[in-house]
């Protein structure tokens, strides 16, 4: 009987693993499409009310140049003015993947370390759910995305 009960929990994770995996292949295929370029690696976090995404790498060779050069403002304008090219099709992505309404999308860039980061607000779920759950965050994490 106990195996029974631990069974729909460990396909519901695996579901909920997939989930967290087809964010982060979506967002990184987004920036792939509309950039030109995109991270090589990919990590989603979900927790309650919000979802995370922290990618990595994909700067241009132009990018890593202006970096060198000490221009490191004129790549994170760069990126911030894609992030707004981008932010509607991130916003579509993730309300289909995860059927809720996307209330606000804060995007960031971190040169050091070619990091960036998706963040979206959602819509609070209907259901409440207890205070623990608000503290539980999953992550999965894709390298080397193809």
């Amino acid at each position: 009987m106990e195996a029974a009960r631990m069974q729909p929990q460990a396909a519901t994770r695996r579901d909920h693993g997939g989930l967290l995996e087809e964010i982060s292949r979506s967002v990184v295929r987004l920036h792939k499409e509309h950039i030109g370029q995109g991270p090589t690696k990919a990590r989603t976090y979900i927790g309650e009310d919000v979802v995370v995404c922290v990618l990595q790498g994909g700067f241009s060779k132009a990018e890593r140049t202006l970096l060198e050069r000490g221009r490191t403002g004129a790549v994170i304008d760069q990126r911030q003015a894609l992030d707004e090219a981008l932010r509607q099709p991130l916003i579509d992505t993730i309300e289909r993947l995860i059927e809720r309404r996307v209330v606000g999308l804060t995007s960031a860039v971190e040169p050091d370390g070619e990091l960036s980061t998706e963040v979206f607000l959602l819509e609070p779920a209907r259901s409440a759910r207890g205070a623990a759950s608000r503290l539980l965050i999953d992550a999965v994490g894709v390298g080397t995305v193809a």
